[in-house]
């Protein structure tokens, strides 16, 4: 399981975050996770994209707890290591609730 670091700052400021990188558990490829606040909502939104192929693996609401499958190769989650969060909100995000990459059915090592 791998922690992918979101800017706490950006978050509690209801700004846009973009950040990309590479699974260790899946070298060489490329991701991109942009958060969005929806005002109107009062929701974060949430997109995650592989960057080499142009393929968007979510597009939706924030959600604690539920999983983002990258075909059966990954699987990125947003949750916080106490399990008691509720929702993704400017003051959790990033401090509280962290984005989790984990290798999905395919991409586990023989013995786990």
């Amino acid at each position: 399981m791998e922690q992918i670091p979101l800017p706490v700052d950006r978050a509690r400021a209801k700004r846009p975050i973009h950040v990309e990188f590479t699974p260790s558990s899946f070298p060489g490829q490329r991701f991109a996770v942009r958060f969005n606040w929806n005002s109107i909502s009062g929701h974060w939104t949430i997109e995650i994209e592989h960057l080499r192929r142009n393929f968007t693996v979510t597009k939706s609401m924030a959600t604690p707890y539920r999983p983002y499958s990258y075909l059966p190769y990954l699987v990125f989650v947003l949750a916080d290591t106490a399990g008691e969060i509720t929702e993704v909100t400017p003051t959790n995000l990033g401090d509280e609730v962290k984005l989790w990459v984990l290798p999905g059915p395919s991409g586990q090592q023989e013995d786990e």
